[in-house]
């Protein structure tokens, strides 16, 4: 029987807790720092850009024995780069935890156990049956009115192949739309429903902490760091895009799916090792688990994600990758000519 059937356990079902309330969180600790990220680029024995547009491992850097400036400025290597790696991590549990709490108030995923952490396992069984859920791209649960910002993923234990999770940055897969596909999806809002992830939660036993609800967010958003346009989508979570109608939205939805998927040249796949850290922008990335082929039991890892802001799109005051780029060649070109305006020696008339 599919998991996302209404059964007689989920008629049966009260949630414990109630349904989370909006709220404005601190300031990104990003917009705290140094844009050049000097403290912490100076504490890394090499610092490598795994792919062009997403993912970047810092080596030699610990993340225990960061200075706050050091925290502030990996939170905007985050946002810029989508997915920061780290291997051989001595952090602890409770320091993780007080990791997360520096960037904010931690998030607890709906069918989280612990407080203050998820521990993640690995998957198999058969990801191709209809409606399997847990093996999309996703976005951690984005239907929730201030959906997690940063996240931070460290394996405990890993098995010797498989398991990898794969990274896509939703800045760059806006950025590859045309001009006027960019423009028609601009100010158009997606319904992000927990819907099935409930069902499916109480149909494999599980319990979770709050009831479904469906939340209305922009599909095209602001980053509130890089103030970069971003591709607001989330095949996992997304059934319907509001302004459209049904068919409309059905084919739109699943272009954007095949544009995801089609996205290898704006992924990154990271290999897990124990004690390999993780830490993404669930504002700018979708991500995926490879599940199967592998022993699930070997797979262990704890996540700690925090609130964000309720995702926003303001039209004025962002633009996108190839914009910003632009942008930011033309004022090197104008540097260069004042600088060569400068060198050049004055004619006595």
């Amino acid at each position: 029987m599919a998991l996302n059937f209404i059964t007689p356990a989920v008629r049966e079902y009260t949630p414990p807790h109630p349904k989370l309330e909006e709220f404005v969180p601190e300031p990104d600790r990003a917009l705290f720092a140094d844009p050049e990220k000097a403290a912490l680029l100076a504490k890394a024995t090499a610092v490598e850009e795994i792919s062009p547009y997403i993912g970047t491992e810092l080596k030699g850097v610990q993340l225990s024995k960061l200075t706050d400036a050091q925290k502030d400025e990996l939170a905007l290597l985050v946002a810029e780069r989508g997915v920061v790696f780290l291997r051989d991590q001595d952090i602890t549990l409770d320091q993780q935890h007080e990791l997360a709490s520096y960037y904010g108030k931690q998030d607890r995923d709906p069918n989280q156990q612990d407080p203050k952490h998820v521990t993640i396992i690995g998957r198999d069984g058969n990801i191709r049956q209809h409606n399997h859920f847990g093996a999309e791209y996703h976005a951690d649960h984005s239907f929730e009115i201030n959906p997690p910002s940063y996240t931070l993923l460290r394996m405990v234990k890993t098995p010797p192949n498989g398991g990898d999770t794969i990274f896509t940055s939703q800045t760059a897969l806006f950025d590859k739309l045309s001009a006027p596909f960019q423009k028609a999806l601009e100010g158009l809002h997606a319904a992000h429903s927990a819907d099935r992830s409930y069902l499916s939660s109480i149909n494999g036993g599980g319990a979770p902490l709050r009831a479904p609800i469906a939340t209305a967010h922009p599909l095209i958003r602001t980053h509130p760091v890089t103030a970069l346009k971003i591709l607001n989508y989330n095949p996992t979570f997304v059934d319907r895009i509001l302004e459209l109608n049904g068919q409309e939205s059905a084919h739109i939805l699943a272009f954007l799916r095949e544009h995801l998927l089609q996205a290898d040249d704006l992924t990154v796949r990271w290999k897990w090792t124990p004690g390999a850290v993780a830490f993404w922008d669930n504002r700018n990335v979708v991500h995926k688990a490879l599940p199967g082929g592998y022993n699930v039991t070997l797979r262990e890892g704890k996540r700690t994600a925090v609130h964000g802001e309720r995702p926003f799109f303001d039209p004025e005051r962002s633009e996108s990758l190839t914009q910003k780029m632009e942008r930011e060649e033309r004022a090197r070109g104008a540097k260069r000519e004042k600088k060569h305006m400068k060198s050049e020696p004055e004619l006595n008339n």
